[in-house]
Protein backbone atom coordinates (compact mmCIF):
# COMPACT_ATOMS: atom_id res chain seq x y z
CA UNK A 1 0.00 0.00 0.00
CA UNK A 2 1.29 3.44 -0.92
CA UNK A 3 0.89 6.20 1.67
CA UNK A 4 1.96 9.84 1.79
CA UNK A 5 4.88 10.73 4.09
CA UNK A 6 2.59 12.84 6.27
CA UNK A 7 0.36 9.79 6.83
CA UNK A 8 3.19 7.63 8.17
CA UNK A 9 2.96 8.69 11.82
CA UNK A 10 -0.75 7.91 11.99
CA UNK A 11 -0.25 4.59 10.14
CA UNK A 12 2.46 3.53 12.60
CA UNK A 13 0.26 4.48 15.56
CA UNK A 14 -2.55 2.26 14.27
CA UNK A 15 -0.53 -0.84 13.35
CA UNK A 16 3.06 -1.79 12.58
CA UNK A 17 3.26 -3.46 9.17
CA UNK A 18 5.68 -6.29 8.38
CA UNK A 19 7.47 -4.41 5.58
CA UNK A 20 8.24 -0.76 4.80
CA UNK A 21 9.85 0.74 1.73
CA UNK A 22 10.84 4.42 1.78
CA UNK A 23 12.41 5.97 -1.31
CA UNK A 24 12.93 9.27 -3.09
CA UNK A 25 15.44 11.84 -4.28
CA UNK A 26 15.56 13.72 -0.96
CA UNK A 27 17.66 11.42 1.23
CA UNK A 28 17.01 13.51 4.36
CA UNK A 29 13.25 12.93 4.02
CA UNK A 30 13.77 9.20 3.50
CA UNK A 31 15.98 9.09 6.61
CA UNK A 32 13.30 10.86 8.64
CA UNK A 33 10.77 8.19 7.68
CA UNK A 34 13.24 5.41 8.50
CA UNK A 35 13.95 6.93 11.93
CA UNK A 36 10.24 7.15 12.66
CA UNK A 37 9.65 3.51 11.65
CA UNK A 38 12.61 2.20 13.66
CA UNK A 39 11.58 4.24 16.70
CA UNK A 40 8.09 2.71 16.75
CA UNK A 41 9.57 -0.74 16.04
CA UNK A 42 11.78 -0.51 19.13
CA UNK A 43 8.74 0.37 21.20
CA UNK A 44 7.11 -2.80 19.85
CA UNK A 45 9.94 -5.06 20.93
CA UNK A 46 12.16 -5.13 17.83
CA UNK A 47 15.47 -4.75 19.65
CA UNK A 48 18.00 -6.33 17.27
CA UNK A 49 18.83 -4.77 13.90
CA UNK A 50 20.84 -5.98 10.91
CA UNK A 51 21.76 -3.71 7.99
CA UNK A 52 22.66 -4.69 4.42
CA UNK A 53 23.82 -2.41 1.58
CA UNK A 54 22.51 -3.97 -1.62
CA UNK A 55 23.42 -3.60 -5.29
CA UNK A 56 22.89 -5.77 -8.37
CA UNK A 57 25.64 -8.21 -7.34
CA UNK A 58 24.53 -8.73 -3.73
CA UNK A 59 24.11 -12.28 -2.47
CA UNK A 60 20.67 -12.53 -0.90
CA UNK A 61 21.54 -15.88 0.69
CA UNK A 62 22.91 -14.03 3.73
CA UNK A 63 19.51 -12.41 4.37
CA UNK A 64 17.59 -15.63 3.71
CA UNK A 65 19.92 -17.48 6.13
CA UNK A 66 19.47 -14.77 8.77
CA UNK A 67 15.68 -14.93 8.54
CA UNK A 68 15.65 -18.71 8.88
CA UNK A 69 18.00 -18.73 11.89
CA UNK A 70 16.51 -17.93 15.32
CA UNK A 71 18.05 -15.03 17.24
CA UNK A 72 20.06 -15.73 20.38
CA UNK A 73 19.48 -12.26 21.82
CA UNK A 74 16.04 -10.98 20.75
CA UNK A 75 12.69 -12.45 19.75
CA UNK A 76 11.98 -9.70 17.24
CA UNK A 77 14.50 -8.43 14.70
CA UNK A 78 14.76 -5.63 12.14
CA UNK A 79 16.39 -6.32 8.80
CA UNK A 80 17.27 -3.09 7.04
CA UNK A 81 18.10 -3.22 3.33
CA UNK A 82 19.52 -0.13 1.65
CA UNK A 83 19.37 -0.34 -2.14
CA UNK A 84 22.41 1.62 -3.27
CA UNK A 85 21.22 2.03 -6.87
CA UNK A 86 17.61 0.83 -6.86
CA UNK A 87 18.67 -1.92 -9.27
CA UNK A 88 18.80 -5.36 -7.67
CA UNK A 89 19.06 -7.57 -10.75
CA UNK A 90 17.02 -10.59 -11.78
CA UNK A 91 18.29 -12.81 -8.96
CA UNK A 92 17.74 -10.06 -6.44
CA UNK A 93 14.21 -9.46 -7.67
CA UNK A 94 13.40 -13.15 -7.35
CA UNK A 95 14.98 -13.42 -3.88
CA UNK A 96 13.25 -10.31 -2.52
CA UNK A 97 9.89 -11.46 -3.87
CA UNK A 98 10.31 -14.84 -2.15
CA UNK A 99 11.34 -13.16 1.12
CA UNK A 100 8.27 -10.93 1.04
CA UNK A 101 5.98 -13.89 0.41
CA UNK A 102 7.33 -15.91 3.37
CA UNK A 103 8.40 -13.24 5.89
CA UNK A 104 7.83 -14.47 9.48
CA UNK A 105 6.01 -12.34 12.08
CA UNK A 106 9.13 -11.77 14.20
CA UNK A 107 10.96 -10.00 11.36
CA UNK A 108 10.42 -6.36 10.37
CA UNK A 109 11.81 -5.66 6.91
CA UNK A 110 12.74 -2.04 6.19
CA UNK A 111 13.95 -1.20 2.69
CA UNK A 112 15.11 2.19 1.41
CA UNK A 113 16.41 3.67 -1.80
CA UNK A 114 17.04 6.92 -3.59
CA UNK A 115 14.94 7.99 -6.55
CA UNK A 116 13.55 5.14 -8.67
CA UNK A 117 12.83 5.27 -12.37
CA UNK A 118 9.30 4.43 -13.48
CA UNK A 119 10.49 1.12 -14.94
CA UNK A 120 11.76 0.10 -11.51
CA UNK A 121 8.42 1.01 -9.96
CA UNK A 122 6.74 -1.37 -12.41
CA UNK A 123 9.01 -4.30 -11.52
CA UNK A 124 7.71 -7.47 -9.87
CA UNK A 125 9.57 -6.87 -6.60
CA UNK A 126 8.15 -3.35 -6.32
CA UNK A 127 4.60 -4.57 -6.96
CA UNK A 128 5.07 -7.29 -4.34
CA UNK A 129 6.26 -4.64 -1.87
CA UNK A 130 3.16 -2.60 -2.65
CA UNK A 131 0.99 -5.65 -2.00
CA UNK A 132 2.71 -6.94 1.16
CA UNK A 133 3.87 -3.75 2.88
CA UNK A 134 3.81 0.03 3.11
CA UNK A 135 5.50 2.22 0.49
CA UNK A 136 6.41 5.82 1.27
CA UNK A 137 7.59 7.87 -1.70
CA UNK A 138 9.30 11.19 -1.01
CA UNK A 139 9.20 13.89 -3.67
CA UNK A 140 11.67 16.74 -3.89
CA UNK A 141 10.67 19.81 -1.89
CA UNK A 142 10.05 22.59 -4.41
CA UNK A 143 11.15 26.17 -3.71
CA UNK A 144 7.56 27.29 -3.03
CA UNK A 145 7.19 24.48 -0.47
CA UNK A 146 10.46 25.00 1.39
CA UNK A 147 9.27 27.60 3.90
CA UNK A 148 6.33 25.38 4.86
CA UNK A 149 8.68 22.41 5.26
CA UNK A 150 10.96 24.46 7.52
CA UNK A 151 8.10 25.70 9.73
CA UNK A 152 6.75 22.13 10.14
CA UNK A 153 10.16 20.83 11.21
CA UNK A 154 10.59 23.76 13.59
CA UNK A 155 7.25 22.90 15.20
CA UNK A 156 8.19 19.23 15.49
CA UNK A 157 11.30 20.23 17.47
CA UNK A 158 9.25 22.46 19.76
CA UNK A 159 10.35 25.77 18.20
CA UNK A 160 8.09 28.71 17.47
CA UNK A 161 7.48 28.35 13.72
CA UNK A 162 8.04 32.02 12.88
CA UNK A 163 7.56 32.68 9.16
CA UNK A 164 10.29 35.37 9.10
CA UNK A 165 12.84 32.96 10.53
CA UNK A 166 11.73 30.22 8.13
CA UNK A 167 12.17 32.62 5.19
CA UNK A 168 15.65 33.59 6.44
CA UNK A 169 16.69 29.94 6.70
CA UNK A 170 15.28 29.16 3.24
CA UNK A 171 17.15 32.09 1.72
CA UNK A 172 20.50 31.30 3.35
CA UNK A 173 20.43 27.56 2.61
CA UNK A 174 19.24 27.92 -1.00
CA UNK A 175 16.82 25.02 -0.73
CA UNK A 176 19.34 22.53 0.67
CA UNK A 177 17.24 20.45 3.09
CA UNK A 178 20.19 19.12 5.06
CA UNK A 179 21.56 22.64 5.60
CA UNK A 180 18.07 23.85 6.53
CA UNK A 181 17.67 21.06 9.09
CA UNK A 182 21.09 21.86 10.54
CA UNK A 183 20.01 25.49 11.00
CA UNK A 184 16.81 24.34 12.72
CA UNK A 185 18.79 22.08 15.05
CA UNK A 186 21.16 24.97 15.87
CA UNK A 187 18.11 27.04 16.81
CA UNK A 188 16.93 24.29 19.14
CA UNK A 189 20.32 24.30 20.88
CA UNK A 190 20.39 28.11 21.10
CA UNK A 191 16.77 28.39 22.26
CA UNK A 192 15.91 25.16 24.14
CA UNK A 193 12.60 26.60 25.36
CA UNK A 194 11.53 27.13 21.73
CA UNK A 195 11.16 30.90 22.14
CA UNK A 196 13.40 32.41 19.46
CA UNK A 197 14.62 35.99 19.79
CA UNK A 198 13.64 37.17 16.30
CA UNK A 199 15.75 40.33 16.19
CA UNK A 200 18.81 38.58 17.62
CA UNK A 201 18.61 35.71 15.11
CA UNK A 202 17.99 37.92 12.07
CA UNK A 203 20.91 40.17 13.05
CA UNK A 204 23.10 37.09 13.35
CA UNK A 205 22.04 35.93 9.87
CA UNK A 206 22.74 39.40 8.52
CA UNK A 207 26.25 39.48 10.01
CA UNK A 208 27.06 36.00 8.72
CA UNK A 209 26.02 36.92 5.19
CA UNK A 210 27.94 40.21 4.91
CA UNK A 211 30.86 38.66 3.02
CA UNK A 212 29.01 35.72 1.51
CA UNK A 213 27.40 35.24 -1.89
CA UNK A 214 24.12 36.34 -0.30
CA UNK A 215 25.71 39.51 1.04
CA UNK A 216 27.11 40.30 -2.40
CA UNK A 217 23.71 39.83 -4.05
CA UNK A 218 21.95 41.94 -1.43
CA UNK A 219 24.54 44.71 -1.90
CA UNK A 220 23.86 44.58 -5.65
CA UNK A 221 20.11 44.81 -5.11
CA UNK A 222 20.72 47.77 -2.82
CA UNK A 223 22.76 49.46 -5.54
CA UNK A 224 26.00 49.53 -3.52
CA UNK A 225 28.54 48.91 -6.29
CA UNK A 226 31.57 49.54 -4.07
CA UNK A 227 30.40 46.93 -1.57
CA UNK A 228 29.67 44.52 -4.44
CA UNK A 229 33.24 44.79 -5.73
CA UNK A 230 34.66 44.41 -2.23
CA UNK A 231 32.65 41.26 -1.46
CA UNK A 232 33.19 39.80 -4.94
CA UNK A 233 36.99 40.18 -4.66
CA UNK A 234 36.86 38.60 -1.19
CA UNK A 235 34.94 35.61 -2.57
CA UNK A 236 37.46 35.21 -5.41
CA UNK A 237 40.36 35.42 -2.94
CA UNK A 238 38.67 32.68 -0.89
CA UNK A 239 38.50 30.50 -4.04
CA UNK A 240 34.69 30.39 -4.05
CA UNK A 241 33.75 28.02 -6.91
CA UNK A 242 32.29 30.05 -9.80
CA UNK A 243 29.46 27.50 -10.17
CA UNK A 244 28.14 28.64 -6.77
CA UNK A 245 28.19 32.27 -7.90
CA UNK A 246 26.45 31.37 -11.16
CA UNK A 247 23.71 29.30 -9.54
CA UNK A 248 23.03 31.88 -6.80
CA UNK A 249 22.87 34.77 -9.25
CA UNK A 250 20.74 32.78 -11.67
CA UNK A 251 18.24 31.90 -8.96
CA UNK A 252 17.97 35.52 -7.78
CA UNK A 253 17.66 37.06 -11.25
CA UNK A 254 15.23 34.36 -12.41
CA UNK A 255 12.99 35.20 -9.45
CA UNK A 256 13.22 38.88 -10.38
CA UNK A 257 12.24 38.02 -13.97
CA UNK A 258 9.16 36.14 -12.76
CA UNK A 259 8.18 39.02 -10.47
CA UNK A 260 8.74 41.50 -13.30
CA UNK A 261 6.28 39.54 -15.46
CA UNK A 262 3.69 39.69 -12.68
CA UNK A 263 4.34 43.41 -12.26
CA UNK A 264 3.55 43.95 -15.95
CA UNK A 265 0.17 42.33 -15.27
CA UNK A 266 -0.63 45.24 -12.92
CA UNK A 267 -0.14 43.30 -9.70
CA UNK A 268 1.09 45.38 -6.77
CA UNK A 269 4.69 44.97 -5.63
CA UNK A 270 3.53 44.10 -2.12
CA UNK A 271 1.28 41.28 -3.31
CA UNK A 272 4.05 39.94 -5.57
CA UNK A 273 6.57 39.94 -2.72
CA UNK A 274 4.12 38.14 -0.47
CA UNK A 275 3.30 35.55 -3.14
CA UNK A 276 7.01 34.82 -3.56
CA UNK A 277 7.52 34.64 0.23
CA UNK A 278 10.20 37.32 0.18
CA UNK A 279 11.87 37.70 3.57
CA UNK A 280 10.64 40.95 5.22
CA UNK A 281 14.14 42.39 5.49
CA UNK A 282 14.73 41.84 1.76
CA UNK A 283 11.48 43.40 0.55
CA UNK A 284 13.01 46.90 0.11
CA UNK A 285 15.93 45.38 -1.84
CA UNK A 286 13.67 43.43 -4.20
CA UNK A 287 11.32 46.40 -4.64
CA UNK A 288 14.29 48.60 -5.51
CA UNK A 289 15.56 46.09 -8.07
CA UNK A 290 12.15 45.72 -9.73
CA UNK A 291 11.87 49.49 -10.09
CA UNK A 292 15.45 49.81 -11.36
CA UNK A 293 15.55 46.95 -13.90
CA UNK A 294 13.16 46.25 -16.74
CA UNK A 295 12.14 42.74 -17.75
CA UNK A 296 14.39 43.03 -20.82
CA UNK A 297 17.47 44.00 -18.75
CA UNK A 298 16.95 41.11 -16.37
CA UNK A 299 16.57 38.66 -19.26
CA UNK A 300 19.80 39.96 -20.73
CA UNK A 301 21.58 39.18 -17.45
CA UNK A 302 20.14 35.65 -17.47
CA UNK A 303 21.41 35.09 -21.00
CA UNK A 304 24.86 36.26 -19.96
CA UNK A 305 24.84 33.84 -17.02
CA UNK A 306 23.94 31.11 -19.50
CA UNK A 307 27.07 31.90 -21.52
CA UNK A 308 29.16 31.95 -18.34
CA UNK A 309 27.81 28.53 -17.40
CA UNK A 310 28.68 27.20 -20.86
CA UNK A 311 32.20 28.63 -20.48
CA UNK A 312 32.57 26.72 -17.21
CA UNK A 313 31.72 23.56 -19.14
CA UNK A 314 34.21 24.37 -21.91
CA UNK A 315 31.47 25.20 -24.44
CA UNK A 316 32.21 28.95 -24.60
CA UNK A 317 35.29 31.12 -24.12
CA UNK A 318 34.33 33.90 -21.69
CA UNK A 319 36.57 34.91 -18.78
CA UNK A 320 34.31 33.50 -16.08
CA UNK A 321 35.24 35.65 -13.07
CA UNK A 322 35.39 38.89 -15.09
CA UNK A 323 31.98 38.21 -16.61
CA UNK A 324 30.47 37.25 -13.25
CA UNK A 325 31.70 40.53 -11.81
CA UNK A 326 30.16 42.38 -14.77
CA UNK A 327 26.81 40.67 -14.14
CA UNK A 328 26.68 41.49 -10.46
CA UNK A 329 27.78 45.09 -11.10
CA UNK A 330 25.04 45.39 -13.73
CA UNK A 331 22.57 44.05 -11.16
CA UNK A 332 23.63 46.87 -8.84
CA UNK A 333 22.48 49.34 -11.51
CA UNK A 334 25.82 50.62 -12.76
CA UNK A 335 25.91 51.01 -16.52
CA UNK A 336 28.57 48.65 -17.85
CA UNK A 337 26.99 47.57 -21.15
CA UNK A 338 25.05 44.60 -19.75
CA UNK A 339 22.17 46.62 -18.35
CA UNK A 340 21.75 49.08 -21.19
Amino acid sequence: MNIKPEQLQNSLSNQLASTYFAFGAEILLVEQSLSMIKGIARENGFKERFRFDIDGNFSWDSIISLISSPSLFAEKRIIECRLTTGKIGIKGSKALTEILETLPDDILLIISSGKLEMAQQKSKWFKTLDKKGIIIQHWEVQSNQLVGWITRNMSQLGLDSNIEIANAIAYCTEGNLLASMQEIQKLKIAYPDGKINLREYLNQIDQQSQYSVFGMIDSALQGDTDKVNKVFNSLVDDSTPPVILVSSLYREIKNLVNMSIELKKNQTIESILNNHRVWQKRKPLISNALKKHSYQKLQKLLLRLGRIDRSLKGMDNLDVYDELQNVVIALSGKNNGLNS
